[in-house]
């Protein structure tokens, strides 16, 4: 049955007014990917090595786009040069003036295509992840959340800027901050590729080995788009593999409600409200954990009002059986994003001191393991 697309639904709730760019890389991915519902068992060896697989694929074209764009622009610098304008030492600024203009028009079309490149060649490398992990993109409950995850990762899009249940995942930013963070998401891929080349150009462009700049840009741009393409590919494993470690406790969860009362289902629920705004990003997969907890819980009222300080208080009321729920809960979702330190992990460590507990570090990097790998959580 496809997903009834509501103004609750999880998709709804993560990208409610998708860019076109955003629609046509998820039509692409689903065009990919045609499962429609989670296999039952855990990823298994085969689906592991396709996953690296894929990802050294992507990062190895975008190194090769990054030494021959580089080896172009460095190489048609130095033949105009040298092979033209005989070095231009004793030319006018003025008299330059035409040679630049050539220079940066031709290299900002070499830089465009590269940068298409390198975005089509990301949204390859995420297709193919999603389709070897096995996630349901076609049809399933929550396929428009995960579809529009996997979609902005590929295009280096920041997570939606809105309220999610209720919740600001932004309420704990500062505005100049959120407004910094914008501007750099938007430089990552475009932008600093060609400031780099820029500045490289420049730096190179004076040293008295500037014969080598063909030799030394090519590697130079490899490195960097090999980072960035790394970086996609790292966020496409986590949005990935993510829900099956969500399924994997929803299943041991659901087996075991009964356990939980009215006050701990709260807690747990104002708890990834307030994990979600530490972490200052709505990850889909915090979405997708808040979203099934919601139906687990048989919340009617989605719009969560979060109060956290209210909540934690409760946590000494709780029984034993009810506070390793919360515990084993906020433990997975803190490793969700794959962002598990900073804010998160000291929010972490702030409930399990609530719970008079101590924070099992081990414990923490099994969970995220079994995460990354596909495992249930032992």
């Amino acid at each position: 049955m496809a997903e009834t697309v509501t103004p609750q639904s999880p998709g709804q709730q993560y990208s409610p007014e998708p860019n076109i760019l955003e629609r046509r890389a998820a039509d692409y991915l689903q065009k990919q990917n045609p499962r429609a519902r989670y296999p039952l068992q855990e990823c298994g060896d085969e689906e592991l090595a396709g996953l690296k697989r894929a990802k050294h694929r992507a990062i190895i074209w975008s190194a090769i786009a990054g030494i021959l764009s580089g080896g172009i622009i460095g190489g048609m610098e130095w033949f105009m040069r040298q092979g033209i304008l005989d070095g231009m030492q004793d030319m006018t600024l003025m008299e330059q003036l035409p040679y630049w203009a050539g220079f940066f028009v031709v290299a900002g079309i070499v830089s465009a295509v590269e940068i298409l490149f390198l975005y089509w060649n990301a949204l390859r490398g995420v297709a193919r992840i999603s389709r070897i992990a096995g996630i349901p993109l076609q049809d399933s409950q929550y396929a428009r959340l995960l579809v529009s995850g996997m979609s902005r990762v590929a295009l280096e899009l920041p997570s939606p800027r809105h309220r999610i249940y209720g919740i600001d995942p932004y309420a704990q930013m500062g505005r100049w901050k959120l407004a910094l963070t914008s501007i750099l998401y938007r430089m990552k891929v475009g932008v600093s590729s060609f400031i780099l080349r820029v500045l490289m150009r420049r730096v190179f462009g004076r040293m008295a080995l500037r014969g080598l700049l063909p030799l030394v840009t090519g590697p130079l741009y490899a490195i960097w788009n090999a980072i960035i393409t790394w970086r996609i590919m790292r966020k496409a494993k986590v949005q990935a593999l993510g829900p099956y470690t969500i399924e994997f406790l929803m299943q041991r969860l659901e087996a075991d409600l009964d356990r939980l009362g009215s006050t701990a289902r709260d807690v747990i629920l104002h708890g990834m409200g307030e994990l979600i705004m530490r972490s200052q990003d709505a990850h889909p997969n915090h979405v997708y954990l808040l979203a099934r907890l919601l139906d687990a819980f048989e919340v009617s009222d989605r719009e969560l009002a979060i109060d956290w300080p209210g909540h934690r208080r409760k946590l000494d009321t709780l029984d034993e059986a009810e506070t390793q729920w919360v515990l084993e809960i906020m433990t997975i979702a803190t490793v969700l994003s794959g962002k598990w330190q900073g804010r998160p992990r000291r929010f972490l460590q702030e409930v399990h001191e609530a719970c008079g507990a101590t924070l099992d570090e081990e414990r923490l990097q099994a969970r995220r393991k079994e995460m990354l790998e596909g495992r249930q959580p032992t």
